[in-house]
């Protein structure tokens, strides 16, 4: 029985409800020591939020966001009013792309109900220390492995955004695939955004593939 929140569309797909849960409650565990971001209620957002039958984007992120005031359980989308840089980027590209294009919420959510997939390859985050940030991320492996084989599986149109090293190496099984359309370029921070992202045409090229489905990009 799917008692996380999660569509069920997912779990027809082929998704590890067990798997998920049993990480949850390892989660809820370390909570009583330690501080885990986001909060227990947000860790599956993307989940909760983009049906599979919906999916038409996949944004592939790393980690949430390292402040409670930030983190929201969807990849670049902040619960603060304080746009992160990285989000500040994506919205700049975004506003040169589409004029007219408003951005008055960092919250992302309304992407995510129009198939807007921003999955973190680590759904917790926990510590600056980098021997902890790769724990999270070796915990949560098998679930995003998981869901990115019920994605390929469904046989649809999808496009999938692989922005800097980390999410192209973690994307790697959505190249050469039928009706995948992966578009590669640097991560969206300050410190690389100016190597490709800014550059890019990623948006554009999305919303001319989904045609009437196209993503209406303000927030």
């Amino acid at each position: 029985m799917n008692n996380l929140g999660i569509d069920e569309s997912w779990i027809k797909g082929g998704l590890d409800i067990n798997q998920i849960a049993n990480i949850l409650s390892l989660i809820a565990q370390k909570r009583k020591t330690k501080e885990i971001l986001p909060s227990q209620d947000n860790i599956l957002s993307a989940l909760k939020f983009t049906s599979l039958d919906n999916v038409k984007v996949l944004i592939i992120g790393q980690d949430p966001y390292p402040s409670s005031e930030h983190a929201h359980g969807l990849a670049f989308s902040s619960l603060s009013d304080k746009t992160p840089a990285s989000l500040k980027n994506i919205f700049k590209k975004l506003e040169e792309d589409f004029p007219g294009t408003k951005h008055s919420s960092n919250t992302l959510t309304e992407w995510a109900k129009q198939g807007v997939l921003l999955l973190n390859t680590s759904l917790t985050f926990e510590d600056k220390n980098p021997k902890i940030l790769k724990q999270h991320t070796q915990l949560w492996e098998p679930v995003i492995n998981n869901i990115y084989r019920v994605l390929i599986n469904r046989k649809k149109t999808l496009i999938v955004f692989r922005w800097g090293s980390h999410a192209i190496k973690s994307g790697k099984v959505f190249e050469g695939k039928e009706n995948i359309y992966v578009m590669d370029t640097t991560h969206p921070s300050p410190l690389s955004a100016h190597r490709g992202f800014m550059s890019s045409n990623h948006f554009v090229k999305c919303n001319e593939i989904l045609g009437k489905d196209a993503i209406d990009w303000s927030t």
